[in-house]
């Protein structure tokens, strides 16, 4: 990576976004983390500048479109260029039918996920055309991927692959890269509060990966630092799982037909 890039990580005071922010601040990138809850990022940013990290904090409400062009603007007047961006910021769901689902929190599960994604991109990229260049990494999931009794979120993050794709492919003409990762269950503090309310089982998450381990924060940011970086300079377009196995788990032990030697 180029030093002192300057990399926009939205969501980045918990969870994905702080490791993925702490990587790329030790990389030497100039780190701005943006996020709604101003205290913790600021508690992050801190940490990270003890390290020996150049990090800005700004609040931001990804659902919010004038805050993200105004965030934009801030940063590219107040700081500089914006190189790269890391799109972290969701909220998640727990599991329900879509009889019960509550209106009001599948709209906000949109708006976040979906619609936050879609501003965010595009008010980086119009800022990156006039550089041609640039890279841009998302947050989808493995129910990217597959169905799930989730329905908000599921949807949610399924239109972020597919935006993902055609915001890749609107862009790419100007040397912007859009790219996504799909983590699995991924124990970040959100994930660990379910755990801790009986909301997910850490057992059953470790089972349903081929290799039958955690996945943790640190995991995913290897994947999205690889995905910003030159040597994904012909990258663009995918959604890449970083899900332990779990993607190709699901359909292998679906198989109707006992595996000999399976597990062996």
């Amino acid at each position: 990576m180029t030093q002192g890039r300057i990399s926009v990580v939205t969501g980045g005071a918990s969870g994905i976004g702080h490791a993925t922010a702490e990587k790329l601040a030790a990389a030497g990138e100039v780190v701005v983390i943006a996020d709604r809850n101003l205290e913790a990022a600021e508690t992050v940013a801190d940490s990270l500048r003890r390290s020996g990290g150049t990090v800005h904090v700004r609040a931001i409400d990804v659902a919010d479109d004038k805050a993200v062009e105004d965030l934009f603007d801030d940063i590219e007047v107040g700081i500089g260029p914006v190189g790269a961006v890391v799109h972290s910021a969701g909220i998640l769901q727990n599991a329900i039918t879509t009889e019960r689902m509550d209106r009001a929190e599948a709209d906000r599960v949109m708006d976040v996920n979906y619609r936050g994604t879609w501003s965010v991109n595009v008010a980086a990229a119009r800022r990156m055309k006039a550089r041609q260049a640039g890279a841009i990494v998302n947050l989808a999931s493995i129910n990217s991927f597959a169905v799930m009794p989730i329905p908000a979120y599921n949807v949610s993050k399924v239109a972020v692959r597919h935006l993902t794709e055609i915001l890749a492919c609107e862009y790419g003409i100007h040397g912007i890269r859009v790219n996504a990762v799909a983590p699995t269950y991924t124990i970040t503090p959100a994930i660990q509060a379910r755990i801790d309310s009986g909301h997910r089982d850490p057992e059953k998450i470790k089972d349903s990966g081929a290799l039958k381990v955690l996945v943790y924060p640190r995991h995913i940011a290897d994947g999205i630092v690889f995905l910003l970086s030159e040597q994904a300079a012909v990258i663009t377009g995918v959604t890449l799982p970083i899900d332990a196995g779990w993607t190709v788990a699901q359909a292998y032990n679906g198989y109707p037909a006992a595996v000999e030697g399976f597990g062996q």
